[in-house]
């Protein structure tokens, strides 16, 4: 699994705690003089953490100014010395925090005025800001209480910066913000080619992960400068139109399913199924007509698989999986198979998650795609006006970019109502989370989209009962630009104590 910012924060959390077993006010002077150069330099990646990705000067400049104070101490620092315990521990908490730091810089430009990846707008959420502040101040905290308790503080400039590092601003951070999102936080790095899919047999779950790995990678790629010819974005509309083809399907099948447990009432989950069918049928129309619009454009020939295409296919399959009846199942003539009965596909209503998270993922990838598509296609043609069935090309990517929130709100829904108590608070983070990288690619305002993020929290609480039902009219999104660098993890401290 791929390393997020909250282990980096977990990782900072364990050798503050290993810091404070070795603190004790007998150490010896060289080995002190360690201990605050480890000091200075946690407090010094705290602080750019608060500076860049919050703009928090109130947080920032004591943290910076305390690290200033301990620079100005220098000291001799014997070898034995910088491996005493305390030093080590306190100098890998720093590199943690400098780790993370670097983590969250890579889904920005250079500069810090533009997004490199989708992550980019949940790092710069203000819940998710004010999540790191209040990480920043509690590390910040709990290295004060190492301090004091090491006899640290006994010269005036320490003491100074601990009186710093207690500022009214760092003990007021805000502890309200959504640690959650950002400890979701991965490293930008390019996609590789995904792993063959697996010969033997995979359960839905198992099935649905590789779905949603292959949607984070094709959003990843989308975000990445790349040249793409008419042959791959003719193979991307038809690897699109099958994927969107199962996604309905699937969704049919469950919405089925739902009125066979269910058969005589009205009820909200089916009715969120049928609402997000619609909307994915829509979509798999309109990725047929792009496909359709360059049929007889594009010469045929030999085209190596790219990564987005490798990415494509391995989605096709394991979608195609989770609704035919042959777990080998290939879009190869050779591997069809009818598709598995409503009640195969999902023996009880919880068994409908697994598979209605798949299709909300593969979805969101495709609007992601469809969205960079349209973008470059429309570029190019108004460059080539002399490209045959230009005009038909500009008004099928023009249809692709339909209104599509209500299916991904409508599949939201059905997936909390769907799933058992337990699994609703990780649900809801996976919600969020899409929620916030969306950023607008979809229709609707920011008021939207908070509204009905409050009603779905409801839903997890029960608080509207089991036919509760959403206002889906509306569309959400995440409106407005970017905020460059803001995020952090989940809270370690209560009180003075930290674990």
């Amino acid at each position: 699994m791929d390393t997020t910012f909250g282990d980096l924060l977990d990782g900072a959390w364990t050798h503050l705690g290993g810091a404070t077993m070795h603190a004790h006010p007998q150490l010896g002077g060289d080995i002190t003089a360690a201990a605050k150069d480890a000091c200075r330099s946690l407090t010094a990646r705290l602080a750019r953490c608060a500076e860049d990705f919050t703009r928090a000067d109130d947080i920032a400049q004591p943290i910076h100014e305390a690290s200033r104070l301990l620079t100005r101490l220098g000291g001799y620092t014997s070898a034995a010395a910088a491996r005493h315990p305390l030093a080590l521990h306190l100098r890998a908490a720093s590199t943690s925090w400098g780790a993370a730091g670097d983590m969250l810089a890579t889904h920005f430009t250079r500069r810090g005025d533009a997004p490199r990846s989708d992550w980019a707008a949940v790092i710069s959420d203000e819940q998710v800001r004010d999540g790191l502040l209040s990480e920043v101040a509690d590390h910040t905290l709990a290295l004060v209480a190492v301090m004091d308790r090491s006899g640290l503080t006994r010269d005036l400039d320490t003491q100074t910066a601990c009186s710093l590092l207690r500022s009214s601003a760092l003990r007021c951070a805000s502890r309200s913000g959504d640690a959650a999102s950002l400890r979701a936080v991965p490293l930008n790095e390019p996609p590789w080619p995904p792993q063959p899919v697996p010969q033997e047999a995979q359960t839905p779950h198992e099935l649905s992960a590789g779905i949603i790995d292959g949607s984070d990678a094709l959003r990843a790629l989308c975000h990445r400068p790349q040249e793409l010819s008419p042959r791959q974005w003719q193979r991307t509309a038809l690897a699109a139109s099958i994927i969107s083809d199962i996604a309905a399907k699937s969704l049919t099948q469950l919405t089925r399913r739902c009125y066979e447990l269910n058969p005589h009432r009205q009820q909200a989950l089916g009715k969120a199924l049928q609402q997000a069918t619609d909307v994915v049928q829509r979509a798999n129309a309109e990725w047929k007509g792009v496909r359709q619009a360059w049929h007889g454009q594009v010469a045929a020939g030999p085209l190596s698989a790219s990564v987005r295409e490798q990415h494509l296919d391995q989605m096709t399959v394991r979608l195609g999986r989770l609704l035919h009846d042959n777990p080998r199942w290939t879009p190869a003539r050779q591997d069809r198979a009818p598709l598995k009965a409503p009640a195969v596909i999902a023996p009880a209503i919880a068994d409908m998650v697994p598979i209605a998270r798949a299709v909300l993922h593969a979805f969101e990838g495709l609007t992601v795609v469809a969205g960079r598509d349209r973008q470059d296609v429309r570029r190019v043609l108004r460059a080539d006006v002399g490209q045959p069935g230009r005009r038909q090309l500009l008004a099928a990517y023009e249809q692709l970019g339909s209104p599509k929130a209500r299916a991904s709100l409508a599949l939201s829904e059905a997936m909390l109502l769907a799933a058992p108590p337990e699994l609703r608070d990780e649900l809801w983070q996976d919600i969020r989370i899409l929620e916030l990288r969306r950023n607008g690619t979809l229709d609707g305002s920011a008021s939207a989209r908070t509204a009905t993020l409050h009603q779905l929290k409801t839903l997890i609480a029960g608080a509207d009962g089991p036919e509760s039902r959403l206002d889906l009219s509306t569309a959400s999104r995440t409106a407005g630009a970017t905020i460059p660098p803001a995020p952090t993890s989940s809270l370690r401290r209560s009180g003075n104590r930290f674990r």
